[in-house]
């Protein structure tokens, strides 16, 4: 039974945690549906400008594109998209209108993001990092569960 009971859990917890990865990485300039509109990225020189139906709301300093993708709006639209950018990343929450914009200032390598609520967890080749309010944190290890 205990054996039957730790099987069932552990399958629930890697369910879990491979339903809530959500990070559709993409290196596609658009357009992609989000819940503020049509996301759209035009190549503008050595950088892309970021267009939410037509909209400028930022620019990417990067001359290649890569994304990963909260697809968890409605009808799958991306509600939040973490951008790698020349300088660092950037984070886009379409959740808000216009689109809020937070620049991450370090460069890091992003293998996959999971989202949560409040937060984005990032796996890197450096290890693993939270964004939260604004703020960079490197975790260590500990035990807790993202999902």
């Amino acid at each position: 039974m205990i054996v039957c009971r730790r099987l069932f859990q552990g399958l629930f917890a890697a369910a879990t945690l491979v339903a809530s990865v959500a990070n559709a990485q993409s290196g596609t300039a658009g357009p992609v549906a989000t819940v503020a509109g049509a996301l759209q990225f035009v190549q503008e020189g050595s950088a892309y400008v970021a267009q939410i139906d037509g909209q400028p709301f930022d620019r990417v300093n990067s001359s290649r594109l890569r994304h990963f993708d909260d697809t968890s709006g409605a009808h799958e639209a991306v509600a939040r998209m973490l951008v790698e950018e020349g300088n660092g990343l950037v984070l886009y929450d379409f959740r808000r209108k216009p689109p809020a914009v937070e620049r991450i200032g370090r460069r890091l390598r992003i293998d996959s993001v999971y989202w949560q609520r409040d937060e984005a967890v990032l796996r890197t080749g450096e290890g693993w990092f939270r964004f939260q309010r604004g703020t960079l944190t490197k975790l260590t290890s500990s035990k807790t569960i993202y999902h």
